[in-house]
């Protein structure tokens, strides 16, 4: 007697089971088109609005020159005034209040005016950021090579310091050079050097000008708050400066906080 076969057992096709998981993976791939969609949106939005600004920072870049000459005011790198020094008209004005803005407008006006009588337009520029009011003298216009003794435009440095003792702010000098080592001086660094001319100008405000000493600040940083590409001769001489900074009222406040 024949026995009979057993067949293997199988197992039963699961007919649309299939479906659940495919659909749930076709949910989260369609949640993830989703999501690069509106990321791809923001980014573009982000990027004309950064466009704009742009457009109109360039719109504005003149506001914050003298528009006398180049001198040693232009270009923009690094922080004693750099790319941090071209703002539009109405961020400034947004910072610092239109009533401050204006006073800083008048005192700007009236230093272009001592500035291009005296023939110093292409070695003194003036411009307003947010630090305030920035009058920015190339060194070769006060300083020998290498000294911190003021030789040169003695008299125009006194007529500013004479209009400057008409406000209250605080004034900072800063003293700046270019990256190239000190030879022949007194002084071992850049560094030294540049915190020397600061203070002899501060010297000069207060003995000249009687300017209160108590709202002064000396200051040097040598090569290390550059304006301008120190790998060219131009670039060398915008950085050789000192920056006469007439502080606005933000950075008042911190300096009286650090006086209590």
């Amino acid at each position: 007697m024949s026995k009979k076969r057993k067949h293997a057992h199988q197992e039963e096709e699961a007919g649309e089971a299939w479906l659940l998981p495919y659909s749930d993976l076709m949910t989260l791939l369609l949640a993830v088109f989703i999501v690069l969609f509106a990321v791809s949106k923001i980014d573009a939005s982000k990027a004309q609005e950064m466009s704009e600004q742009f457009a109109a920072a360039n719109m504005d870049k003149n506001y914050t020159g003298n528009g006398s000459g180049s001198g040693s005011g232009s270009g923009g790198g690094g922080g004693g005034g750099g790319p941090l020094n071209i703002e539009t008209k109405s961020e400034l004005e947004s910072f610092f209040g239109e009533y401050e803005l204006k006073k800083l407008e008048a005192l700007k006006t009236e230093l272009d005016t001592k500035i291009h009588s005296d023939g110093m337009d292409q070695s003194a520029s003036t411009m307003i950021d947010m630090r305030g009011l920035v009058i920015r003298l190339n060194n070769a216009v006060l300083f020998e090579s290498g000294s911190a003794e003021i030789k040169k435009h003695e008299d125009t440095l006194v007529e500013v310091a004479s209009i400057l003792n008409t406000t209250d702010n605080y004034i900072r000098i800063e003293g700046h050079t270019d990256n190239t080592p000190i030879r022949r001086s007194p002084y071992a660094s850049n560094w030294e050097l540049s915190t020397a001319r600061a203070v002899n100008v501060v010297k000069l405000f207060i003995n000249k000008c009687n300017f209160p000493p108590d709202k002064l600040i000396a200051v040097g940083y040598g090569e290390y708050k550059p304006v301008a590409d120190n790998g060219t001769a131009e670039g060398r001489s915008s950085n050789r400066r000192i920056d006469i900074i007439v502080l606005s009222s933000k950075y008042n406040n911190l300096e009286e906080h650090q006086v209590k």
